[in-house]
């Protein structure tokens, strides 16, 4: 399952919690302070699911990220996800470019999911493409634009988002976001909303999403098509730091009109060099 963005769990998804939702995508956090030097880092991920009326899965991930400066990073990974007799397996490039002052800040990102599976039955390729730019304002007010592109079997689209956030106080962040497919089969709208709070060491997130998805949009029967059933979808994690260590642990629990999933995914971030 792809990473809300821990989600885009992705923004907070690469370094807060790697999914999920990951099915339901984050607003990227461009208001706090970023790192002023470059820096490696190290992620690895596991991930355990189960599901209503069929057999749970599982996967993982393994990352290497690099920050050269102030909102510009790149990162490479490789995942394998499967559930319910379906496995795929797909790289990932990601990037990102920031510019502006403390003030007025913008951030770029792309990203790149290229891969195959076999739902059991039939292989099938799979393909998220990201586009997206965000823009920070008075260090508090954060604006997202992203548009993606999903081939995953047989359903294919353009899934637009808009997300706004705000930084409440120094250490709490209230987002929310909708998304709403344009093109292709897909047949999905989202409204996601999720509160992030910052601590010295200890970090937490809490969220909900509600709309309708098409299956292969959250990584459930990638090869079913038709009118997307209504999702409903909670999930909670916290962020334990150390000096040079991160440990992130995210629940999410996603009803696809019947069809439930418990997902639990942790992540280890291993800060290499650069910045403390």
């Amino acid at each position: 399952m792809r990473r809300p963005l821990l989600a885009s769990l992705a923004g907070l998804a690469i370094g807060l919690i790697s999914s999920t939702a990951r099915s339901a995508d984050s607003v990227a956090v461009t208001g706090t302070s970023p790192p002023s030097t470059s820096e490696d880092k190290l992620i690895l991920t596991a991930q355990g699911s189960t599901l209503t009326g069929a057999s749970g899965g599982g996967g993982g991930e393994i990352a290497w990220a690099h920050t050269f400066g102030p909102g510009t990073t790149a990162s490479v990974a490789g995942d394998y996800q499967s559930i319910a007799g379906s496995h795929w397996a797909f790289g990932s490039l990601t990037g990102s470019v920031g510019w502006g002052s403390t003030g007025t800040r913008w951030t770029a990102y792309g990203e790149g999911h290229v891969g195959s599976g076999n739902t059991g039955t039939h292989p099938f390729d799979y393909g998220v493409y990201v586009a997206g730019v965000t823009g920070t304002f008075s260090g508090r007010y954060t604006v997202q634009l992203e548009t993606r592109q999903i081939d995953i079997d047989q359903s294919h689209g353009n899934l637009p988002k808009i997300g706004l956030a705000m930084l409440v106080t120094r250490r709490l962040l209230a987002s929310v976001s909708y998304a709403q497919s344009v093109s292709g089969n897909l047949d999905t709208d989202l409204l996601t909303a999720r509160v992030d709070h910052y601590g010295t060491t200890l970090n937490w997130l809490a969220g909900i999403a509600e709309g309708h998805a098409a299956p292969a949009v959250v990584n459930i029967n990638t090869g079913a098509t038709g009118p997307a059933p209504r999702l409903k979808e909670g999930f909670a994690g916290i962020v334990r730091t150390w000096p040079r260590t991160e440990l992130s642990l995210l629940a999410d629990y996603l009803d696809l009109e019947g069809t439930k999933r418990i997902t639990l995914t942790l992540s280890c971030t291993l800060h290499l060099g650069g910045a403390k």
